[in-house]
């Protein structure tokens, strides 16, 4: 056998010309790919929008990646840019005007990383139905819930997590509880889920489950603060029986269920609850968010107003969903300090998709962007028929009032076929 020696090998490939690339690219994107294809164009971008010079450098590019919404794009700041060089809005509109596209969004993922996020198209402008609901085992750490913008599963960790929601008037808050609940129904029929709902505004979002899928229901100022004066009494005898049978880790059963506990905009009962009322409420939440989630008691509450003012807890809900919030600050309310920079804009989502949000990703610093299952009110219906828990029989469900034992009428039966005879 021949070996063929280094004058055999064939001749490499050239590199695909900047025209050939701009040809294969989606038409919708061939005026970024041609910026980002050419080194020259590349640079003219960066010194027109003063991100680099000829004589004091330009940013180190490191190459883009086709996504569902369109490219990102990798460069390396450069010496002395900051992250705000490139995130603030002014920025970020210029870079779109020029790469001609309707939105750049900018993330750091590590020090001196800038990553254009180059926008085309919206992935969750489409409302995500709800699946076939079904009556399967459910991950309670893994609870589906709606779509990711990469068209994966959205699924939210509900066991030892609380979670706040928050999102401005018909942002979709409504969306993401039922979507949870969807998500928890087999567990709730299965008996390893219990659901307390507190529904200040009246009743009339959840009042349809009553007696049927919520193990409690109330709206008023009296019955709320009954129901959580309960459930932080239930929570300090589990600890104690869980402390007493020396078990560290709770998994919930059909004997000791996961307590669910949502409370669909707490601020809502200011407007008929003393200030009494309010701070005894809120104090019995801080109870159930700093003691409960080891035990099995998880809350999962729902605001407007992500602020202190209206949330002093906030800080204890380890999972945070950003629906669309009227204002920028509010963005790191929710979401913490430098929410912006890690990839969150909670201010920018459109208010025409309603259950969009943004959500820190397992694992990460970094944020995601979902959209919850839209619910309609024939889907809400179902989720109750479907998984509505039997209720529990106390007592006779007929008048026995007048039953007498001893009484056994005036004839017995003398066989089985209806014939009688003379009572003895």
């Amino acid at each position: 056998m021949v070996v063929p020696g280094p004058w055999h090998r064939p001749e490499p490939e050239a590199p695909p010309s900047v025209a050939d690339i701009v040809d294969e690219a989606p038409v919708v994107l061939r005026p970024a790919v041609e910026v980002f294809a050419n080194p020259e164009q590349t640079d003219r971008m960066l010194t027109t929008l003063s991100l680099g010079h000829p004589e004091r450098g330009f940013p180190g590019f490191q190459g883009w990646n086709y996504e569902r919404h369109g490219l990102d794009v990798d460069l390396w700041a450069l010496g002395g840019q900051t992250f705000d060089d490139w995130s603030n809005d002014h920025t970020r509109a210029q870079l779109a005007t020029y790469l001609g596209v309707e939105q750049v969004t900018v993330t750091s993922p590590a020090p001196s990383w800038i990553r254009l996020h180059v926008r085309v198209h919206d992935t969750l402008a489409e409302s995500a139905a709800l699946p076939e609901l079904a009556h399967n085992d459910v991950d309670l750490q893994a609870v589906p819930i709606g779509i990711r913008e990469d068209g994966t599963v959205w699924t939210l960790k509900i066991l030892y997590r609380q979670i706040l929601i928050a999102g401005a008037s018909d942002s979709g808050k409504g969306s993401v509880l039922w979507s949870i609940i969807a998500g928890l129904g087999p567990a709730v029929k299965a008996g390893l889920v219990d659901i307390l709902l507190a529904d200040p505004k009246g009743g009339m979002e959840f009042g349809r489950g009553e007696n049927r899928l919520w193990k409690r229901f109330h709206y008023t100022a009296e019955g709320i603060l009954e129901m959580l004066e309960e459930a932080v009494k239930a929570m300090h005898e589990r600890a104690a029986q869980l402390k007493e049978a020396k078990i560290r880790k709770f998994v919930p059963s059909v004997d000791c269920p996961l307590i669910v506990i949502i409370i669909d905009e707490y601020a809502a009962m200011s407007a008929f609850a003393t200030r009494e009322q309010m701070e005894q409420g809120m104090r019995l939440i801080g109870l159930l968010l700093t003691q409960g989630r080891a035990v099995g008691f998880s809350v999962i509450a729902a605001v407007q107003d992500p602020s202190k003012d209206t949330m002093p807890n906030r800080q204890y809900f380890m999972t945070r969903i950003g629906l669309h919030l009227d204002e920028e600050g509010q963005n790191d309310m929710i979401h913490g300090r430098g929410a912006k920079k890690r990839g969150a804009y909670c201010h920018e989502i459109p208010t025409t998709t309603p259950g969009v949000a943004y959500v820190g990703a397992d694992g990460s610093t970094d944020f995601v962007r979902v959209r919850a299952f839209y619910i309609s009110d024939d889907d809400a219906d179902a989720i109750i028929e479907t998984y509505a828990v039997a209720p529990e029989i106390t007592g006779p469900t007929e008048d026995y009032s007048g039953f007498d034992p001893d009484d056994l009428g005036d004839e017995t039966p003398v066989d089985g076929f209806g014939e009688t005879g003379a009572a003895a």
